[in-house]
């Protein structure tokens, strides 16, 4: 009996000795992508004081591979392919799971240095740098902001999820070719281990994303919609529309799968959710309510999702499962107009934002223990002095903060999601009028349409096998404007000759003569012959929508790839004080389009088709 209990207990203390030793798992929940080919951020929660990461260079096809050791992806592998980029693809994927392994695949072509590829510990995250810049900068990245988002260039990258591991192909190794890719690893390939401080970057130099957000799915919870997909999702200042009452969201460089773009979902008996793409480089989200105002969206702790949800339908909802304390804040006056206020929390945090007319409700779902004396003795901000406090209906903290009316909102969140950053941002008085050119507001009783004809004289644009831009803008304008003329609107020509006008006297002739609204017309040209499709650019907010309906319109009629809307600074259309915009009717460098472009059917169907989008902005058709 004494033997066989020495034997238990012996058992026992070399099994607690096993678990002692045994590394924790590192559990990869969320992959954030980089669409200007820079970083790829591995987010996780696990406390992992030391990563094995090898590494290894493969060819045919060139490609490094990183595998990360005992190591489990939570959410579905992924990959990326590019387009006019030196990384042609990238992969994240469960490679084996026993033992546990999860690879990363970088395929590049022959231009890519392989030796600037970096690879950092960033509090328990992993962030792979594979661009010659390293960033110093921030790590936080917009999640709220009243302002339109800068489009990236994510109208070359595509996406697709599968659940099948790394193609076999990668677990070859070619001979001679395992290498250390950067100053983290040792001569193994192996993550430093033994001095923590080398790769325990918490002050990153490499940090700041200009994420896009890929949306694959949306599930309707109790009247509410759960908005989920890959990467780091941001949103704009939404609007309403009216007949029907919409509230409108727009993600900002974001991309919606095909089989759900424009489904529509039933969110109540009268209620109804869809989304779609809106541009090349933006989705839009459509919520058909008569009550726009109860909606607000709810972060997730890894940004790979938004629970859009209505106020009277939350009650009961858990929208977490561990909860946060504030860690440490503070509020600050940058200078004369604007102001800044950062929370850091010991757990990522389930937050939401809605602006109001004259107030800003910050919501932290999963966070206690907010001290608002020791708040607000800790000031430096005459704005932020004025937040004040309220408990959720169940558990967590309403931030109340009064603004006005012309404030700017930005909002912020780490990748980790345990800190956040608003800054507000309110025009004095007398600069509100002072920020650019006089707006006008639409105006249905449009008479004087001003047409610009890109180049001409000397300055002959684009050119290719003897073929100018300006004959082509001339010839397009000329037809335009004899349509509109028959609609009984005032035409007027930049030029109706070969001649040459500079771009302050196109402005200056429009504001001279008090356009109404200001079409420029152009050609395109890329330096490679695979360039191809249609542009439409607009510059001013009261110009997007003209931007938007007339682009509609002409790639509807043309046949040809439809490269979307942009914000540029082109002077004629930044310049003027009427609506304006600027169509690039197609590629001149592409021999195909541009012998399209010399026909009279091309020049007369963009002719009718840029006229029909102006007659619908002016709601006459």
């Amino acid at each position: 009996m004494l033997k066989k209990f020495i034997l238990i207990i012996f058992i026992f203390i070399i099994n607690l000795f096993n678990w002692a030793g045994a590394a924790e798992v590192y559990k990869i929940n969320s992959v954030h992508f980089d669409n200007s080919d820079n970083i790829i951020f591995l987010a996780s929660q696990s406390k992992v004081q030391y990563i094995n990461v090898k590494s290894m260079k493969l060819a045919a096809p060139n490609r490094l591979l990183f595998d990360i050791d005992n190591s489990v992806l939570t959410r579905p592998n992924s990959s990326w392919t590019f387009k006019n980029s030196d990384i042609q693809q990238v992969k994240v994927s469960q490679f084996t799971t026993n033992p546990n392994v999860v690879r990363v695949v970088i395929t590049y072509n022959k231009d890519f240095k392989a030796d600037k590829v970096r690879i950092h510990k960033v509090d328990n995250n992993l962030v792979i740098s594979y661009n010659k810049n390293v960033f110093p900068q921030s790590d936080l990245r917009n999640v709220y902001n009243d302002e339109k988002s800068a489009n990236n260039y994510y109208e070359y990258t595509t996406f697709s999820e599968d659940e099948k591991p790394a193609a076999a192909a990668d677990k070859t190794q070619t001979a001679g070719e395992v290498v250390a890719v950067q100053k983290a690893f040792n001569s193994k390939g192996e993550l430093v281990k033994p001095d923590a401080s080398k790769i325990a970057i918490n002050s990153a130099p490499v940090s700041k994303l200009k994420s896009v957000f890929y949306v694959n799915k949306i599930d309707i919870k109790r009247g509410n919609a759960l908005i989920r997909g890959t990467g780091s999702i941001g949103i704009e200042k939404p609007f309403v529309v009216k007949e029907p009452d919409r509230l409108v969201f727009d993600l900002p460089n974001t991309y919606v799968a095909q089989e759900i773009r424009n489904k529509e979902y039933v969110l109540s008996e009268k209620e109804t959710i869809k989304i779609g793409q809106f541009e090349p480089t933006k989705a839009r989200i459509v919520v058909t309510t008569t009550e726009p105002d109860k909606y607000r969206p709810i972060y997730s702790y890894d940004s790979q999702s938004i629970f859009l949800a209505h106020d009277s339908r939350i009650l009961g909802l858990t929208f977490y499962d561990k909860t946060s304390a504030i860690y440490s804040y503070s509020a600050k006056k940058n200078n004369d107009t604007t102001d800044t206020l950062t929370f850091t929390f010991t757990q990522p945090i389930v937050h939401s934002i809605k602006k109001l007319n004259n107030v800003l409700e910050i919501n932290l779902y999963n966070c206690s223990g907010f001290n608002h004396e020791a708040y607000k003795k800790n000031l430096s901000s005459e704005v932020f002095a004025k937040l004040r406090t309220e408990a959720l209906p169940t558990y967590g903290i309403k931030l109340i903060i009064p603004i006005k009316n012309t404030t700017v909102v930005d909002y912020k969140q780490s990748f980790d999601n345990k800190q956040l950053s608003l800054k507000l941002t309110t025009p004095k008085d007398s600069e509100i009028n002072k920020t650019g050119p006089l707006f006008i507001k639409r105006n249905p009783n449009v008479r004087t349409i001003v047409i610009d004809p890109g180049h001409g004289g000397s300055d002959v644009g684009a050119t290719r096998e003897g073929v100018y831009e300006k004959d082509i803008t001339l010839d397009i304008s000329k037809r335009l404007a004899k349509i509109l003329d028959k609609k009984g609107y005032n035409v007027l020509m930049i030029r109706d000759k070969d001649e040459t006008v500079s771009l302050q006297d196109r402005v200056k002739y429009t504001e001279e003569n008090h356009g109404d609204l200001f079409v420029s017309i152009h050609v395109n040209s890329s330096v490679t012959p695979e360039g191809v499709g249609l542009e439409t650019h607009y510059f001013t907010d009261q110009s997007y929508e003209f931007a938007q309906i007339v682009h509609k319109e002409f790639a509807n009629a043309i046949k040809s790839k439809d490269r979307g809307l942009f914000k540029s600074r082109f002077y004629v259309i930044k310049n003027t004080t009427c609506p304006s915009i600027l169509v690039e009717t197609g590629f001149i460098s592409n021999p195909e389009e541009r012998k399209e472009l010399m026909t009279s059917e091309r020049k007369q169907k963009t002719a009718e088709a840029i006229a029909k989008g102006i007659q619908k902005y002016l709601g006459k058709e």
